[in-house]
């Protein structure tokens, strides 16, 4: 490898933000944080409140982690930005599985 391809190939600048990655997907620290306390929080509340019941423990717990999932995806917003654009050729796929040109046939 000659320096020129060093240059090309070096790692990327050290300001730049480090994601962690959570089933393939990067994702804020901030916002991972907060989603885990949510769902903390509702699960323990939910415990806390089966015992002052004498209810079964497991529902009430599986209730609460649910009610906390719904509560961080509401709160907590994705920041991916989606772009799409248009293919030069597309192909569109036929009930009787054929393959057509969008553009025209070929």
């Amino acid at each position: 490898m000659t320096p020129a391809d060093a240059k090309t190939h070096s790692a990327p600048a050290q300001s730049s933000p480090k994601y962690p990655e959570v089933w393939n997907d990067l994702v804020s620290p901030r916002d991972l944080v907060w989603s885990l306390l949510l769902c903390s929080g509702a699960t323990i509340a939910a415990l806390l409140i089966a015992t002052w019941l004498g209810s079964s423990l497991f529902f009430w717990g599986l209730g609460g982690s649910v009610v906390g999932f719904i509560a961080a995806a509401a709160l907590i917003r994705p920041k991916r930005v989606v772009t799409i654009t248009d293919a030069a050729v597309s192909t569109v796929i036929t009930d009787d599985g054929a393959d057509n040109d969008a553009e025209g046939e070929r």
